[in-house]
């Protein structure tokens, strides 16, 4: 008989201890496959933008393979920053989803019997996103891209968080599915501290997620597509990018950033509109980002901190989601509230 599991986070090997990275580098477990996140439901894809099950290899596993829907048996692959051994990302698209009820077979190579598969059921819903959409943590269900994430509450407030431990290269939690329209983003952050002194960190908002474009048959992928409002250590400020990178290409970015040092334990609030904008012939010309970046207690800025993209990284016009990214940091987000942008609310100050 198959292991079936129709739960959103199966934490198999994990429920007494936190294990970072290292840790897991060496971790087997009593089962072949742990998985850590795997939606019960998942919103609208579009694009390299995929609904991701994240997990590890345990009990003598090297390799894994999946099987979607009773089709071929495909690996899942794994490696770079993304995916170190013994984590693996299986990346689904869109495109290979079936509206309402859909399986997902793992088993990993090589394999004693049958009884050692894990099945995933799910469901997938195409229809469009409607905002405005609040997202408080308390019941949501994590739709994580990248990493091991965790709820929690403190003082009756729900966050959400990379799990302490599992910090490292980039950790992206989506929040919303994939739609075309503007959007304002609102959330809070408090930074709590850095996992490696050595290399740059950051943390922030997706306004625009695109997943990972690559046109060479390798998993995990290797681009990315985004929208960015973040701070980052690297530039020692809080910024805005664009950037596109498909597979192993060389990435296209542009930036803007203005100094600032986030302090441990302080409670940041960030607003950020994004929205696509149109020649006079109605073909999109560019998108434009704003965004506002102030601590708890200060009076909002008058002025928003503007970038677009053509300047030097257009991305593609089509469907993005929204998503939080952690990386190298330990950092804590409240909840998340988007809404739509019209013409009025674009050209209104806040």
């Amino acid at each position: 008989m198959k292991k079936k599991v129709g739960i959103f986070v199966v934490v198999m090997g994990l429920a007494a201890s936190v294990y970072g990275i290292q840790e897991l580098d060496w971790f087997q477990g009593p089962s072949s496959v742990e998985v850590y996140h795997a939606p019960k439901l998942v919103s609208r894809r579009s694009g390299d933008f995929t609904a991701n099950i994240v997990g590890a290899l345990g009990g003598g596993g090297k390799e894994l393979k999946y099987r979607l829907n009773d089709g071929p048996w495909s690996d899942v692959g794994r490696g770079g920053n993304r995916m170190p051994f013994p984590l693996f990302n299986v990346e689904l698209f869109g495109d290979e989803l079936r509206p309402g009820l859909n399986t997902l077979v793992l088993k990993t190579i090589p394999s004693e019997s049958e009884q050692e598969n894990v099945t995933l059921d799910f469901e997938y819903d195409p229809k469009p996103i409607r905002l405005p959409i609040r997202v408080d943590w308390a019941t949501t269900e994590l739709d994580v891209q990248d990493g091991i994430w965790e709820t929690f509450s403190v003082d009756g407030e729900w966050r959400v968080r990379p799990k302490p431990g599992a910090e490292n290269y980039d950790r992206l939690l989506a929040v919303t599915g994939a739609f075309p329209e503007g959007r304002r983003v609102e959330t809070d952050i408090i930074f709590r501290n850095y996992s490696d002194g050595s290399r740059p960190y950051g943390f922030g908002i997706l306004p625009l997620w695109g997943g990972h474009p690559d046109n060479e048959n390798v998993r995990p992928r290797r681009g990315w597509n985004f929208s960015l409002a973040w701070y980052y250590s690297h530039y020692e400020g809080v910024g805005m990018e664009f950037s596109y990178k498909n597979g192993k290409e060389e990435p296209e970015w542009i930036s803007t950033y203005r100094p600032f040092k986030p302090k441990p334990g302080v409670r940041y609030h960030l607003i950020v509109d994004v929205w696509p904008e149109f020649d006079e012939k109605g073909r999109h010309s560019r998108y434009k980002q704003r965004m506002k970046w102030y601590a708890e207690g200060e009076t909002i800025p008058y002025d928003w901190m503007e970038i677009t993209d053509v300047e030097g990284s257009p991305i593609p016009e089509g469907e993005y989601g929204v998503a939080l990214v952690a990386h190298r940091s330990q950092v804590e987000f409240g909840p998340i509230v988007v809404t739509p942008l019209e013409g009025q609310t674009v050209n209104k100050r806040i």
